[in-house]
């Protein structure tokens, strides 16, 4: 059986503590900052414009928040006056830059209950989004889809965003 002196441990101690934080700056996140390449990451005011795929017809629009996380996740909460207040819960997804400044985004919100034109089930918005060259505003080309609480869908638009990144 072995038996270590105090003095040994602490020495053990000592320089594991040491190499570990000589070893830490390579395991080190930072923090998003106006000097990092951030892409899309942040959060965004949007303003969304739906329309008529079919027809071109424009509707007034609307503004949305939304975030994207590192690593591909999206949430985003909507101001579209067409819900009841509490109808439409907040939207959850995921994003990926298909290329340099273009990416692609999906997200989920759900239909809490029916009423207007929508009923109860679940919202799904993809998004075409193509960034600037400052990284500051993108547009978007979106499809929206709306399924019922079997899944089915019944119903489906087009829009068009601008978004502008908070600060």
């Amino acid at each position: 059986m072995f038996r270590f002196s105090n003095a040994a441990v602490r020495s053990l101690l000592v320089k594991a503590l040491f190499l570990g934080f000589i070893a830490m700056p390579a395991f080190r996140v930072y923090a998003q900052s106006e000097q990092s390449p951030a892409g899309l990451t942040g959060s965004w005011w949007v303003t969304v414009t739906l329309y008529d795929c079919n027809t071109g017809v424009k509707r007034p629009p609307f503004t949305s928040i939304l975030l994207f996380e590192r690593g591909g996740t999206l949430a985003e909460t909507t101001r579209n006056p067409t819900f009841q207040p509490g109808q439409r819960s907040t939207g959850f997804g995921t994003w990926s830059q298909s290329q340099n400044s273009t990416y692609r985004a999906s997200d989920w919100a759900f239909i809490q209950f029916t009423a207007g034109p929508f009923q109860l089930g679940t919202q799904k918005i993809q998004h075409t989004i193509s960034l600037n060259n400052h990284g500051s505003a993108f547009t978007d080309d979106a499809s929206v889809y709306f399924y019922d609480a079997a899944g089915a869908l019944v119903q489906q638009g087009c829009a068009t965003a601008t978004g502008s990144r908070l600060r």
